[in-house]
């Protein structure tokens, strides 16, 4: 029965999906749009902090406007005849793109501004998350010549801004040491508003994810429903307002998945070395790496993958444990497990933290069964399903980073946003493999005069409204 049961589940999922799937794209876009109003609308109601509230009560305007765009011009489409199909699709591109940009501007933008201006006005209210002030204690340390990681911490760094001859020594910095430069803005002398460190995570998520998905041969709409998630929907908008030091992470990691696809195995090293010295949350997706990096012959190459993660991660890591090895692992490794003195600001109703709240003088036991449990469930996963491709390296790092969001003693929400990214990558690389191998079937056709092209046109299970191209080869005798 609980097999059955399982396959009906899995049955209707799948079959709604499917459908979700084949409508057009326009239309998927103001079903996304809507469901992220609804998200910012209750965000702006129910949320505890008032950065998030501001954002929920900008955002849900612009998620609004634009679902009702959307399904305005979906009407209109809707209503052209069959021979306006090729000028239709095209007004629902540019459509789509306009759409977009005024999404980028009214739940990004501009409510980033406003924190911005208010922080920097030190006005009443919380208009940035602690990792904010996190990064910039870290930098205004490191700006001083000191440790970046305190041998004592006290706070989570929650005070607006620090002035450079009193540096705080008291906040724990609990992330990789690649994170500190992100806090150097706040000791350079500039406006107030540009000492944020949100401006310069902002900034490189921004870069580094046009350079992704730039250098990514998967069609325009694969393209551009990663970048929805990645900065226009509620994924990415609402912490690259409030908070952002997850999202350059996210950019490298999915620059280091295009470059693994495009068989580049030592510049995909370098760059998912890089996101490996921000946070440890870039690590599953990196040692998984080695089982499905391949070189330019198509030949696995993880001897030359892992040597340039090497080559970055051992200096960096080098720097940060250099000062004090201790406060290095206390505040790594400890303040995260929720094993520290300091307590995490994460809070979410979530196994691992409700388990650990629950038994407070077993903390350490607990965790340990949740590090075990949580190990166990993604080793069997990982012996039934174990990924050969960077696409499949991509959905299975997704499905463990869930796993880890549930159990982690100290977790929040928030981080379900690397599984949301991670399985629409995924669907990026599989359009990025689709298109080589339409080139390679049409370069071997155009050579050879005894293979025909049969070219079925189907939409793809994982269709985001696009039309993918799949060239099926048949062998015929021709007449000499």
């Amino acid at each position: 029965m609980p097999g059955a049961t399982i396959l009906l589940v899995r049955g209707v999922v799948l079959a709604g999906w499917r459908h979700l799937c084949a409508l057009p794209a326009i239309v998927q876009d103001a079903w996304l749009y809507l469901a992220s109003a609804g998200f910012a609308g209750a965000t702006a109601v129910f949320a505890r902090s008032s950065d998030y509230r501001t954002w929920g009560q900008m955002a849900a305007v612009a998620y609004g406007a634009a679902a009702a765009i959307c399904v305005a011009v979906a009407g209109v489409l809707a209503r052209r005849s069959a021979s306006d199909a090729a000028r239709a699709a095209r007004a629902a591109s540019v459509g789509r793109r306009v759409v977009v940009v005024g999404v980028i501007a009214g739940a990004v933008l501009v409510p980033l501004v406003f924190q911005l201006v208010w922080r920097a006005e030190g006005l009443p209210g919380q208009h940035a998350q602690p990792e904010v002030a996190v990064v910039e204690r870290a930098g205004d340390r490191a700006a001083a010549s000191l440790d970046p990681y305190p041998a004592h911490p006290t706070t989570v760094g929650s005070a607006p801004r620090s002035d450079a001859k009193q540096v705080d020594a008291s906040s724990c910095f609990p992330y990789l040491p690649g994170m500190v430069p992100f806090g150097l803005v706040n000791a350079v002398k500039a406006p107030p508003e540009l000492q944020d460190a949100r401006v310069v995570l902002t900034g490189f998520t921004l870069i580094v994810g046009a350079i992704a998905l730039l250098w990514s041969d998967a069609s325009l709409a694969r393209r551009g429903r990663a970048l929805q998630f990645l900065v226009v929907l509620p994924s990415g908008a609402l912490p690259m307002v409030t908070g952002g030091d997850d999202l350059p992470v996210l950019a490298l990691m999915l620059l280091g998945l295009v470059l693994a696809e495009r068989r580049r195995p030592v510049a995909s090293g370098l760059v998912l070395g890089l996101s490996g010295t921000l946070k440890f949350t870039a690590w599953p997706m990196l040692l998984l790496m080695l089982l499905a990096v391949r070189d330019r012959e198509g030949r696995p190459a993880p001897v030359r993958f892992g040597l340039s993660v090497l080559l970055v991660v051992a200096p960096v890591f080098g720097l940060g444990v250099a000062f004090d090895p201790r406060a290095f692992f206390d505040n790594v490794v400890r303040f995260p497990l929720g094993l520290a003195r300091v307590r995490s600001p994460a809070a979410s109703p979530l196994l691992g933290q409700v388990l650990a709240h629950q038994f407070p003088n077993h903390k350490l036991a607990v965790t340990a069964l949740l590090v075990l449990a949580g190990a166990a469930v993604v080793v069997v996963a990982f012996v039934r399903y174990r990924p050969r491709t960077p696409a499949a390296v991509a959905r299975f790092t997704g499905f463990a980073m869930i796993v880890a969001t549930v159990l982690a003693p100290a977790t929040r929400f928030g981080y379900l946003i690397y599984p949301a990214n991670l399985f629409v990558w995924a669907y990026v690389l599989d359009g990025m493999t689709a298109s080589r191998s339409a080139a390679a079937v049409q370069s071997a056709s155009s050579s050879s005069n005894t293979v025909s092209e049969t070219v079925l046109v189907a939409a793809s299970p994982t269709s985001a409204g696009e039309i993918d191209v799949a060239v099926g080869r048949t062998t015929t005798t021709t007449s000499q």
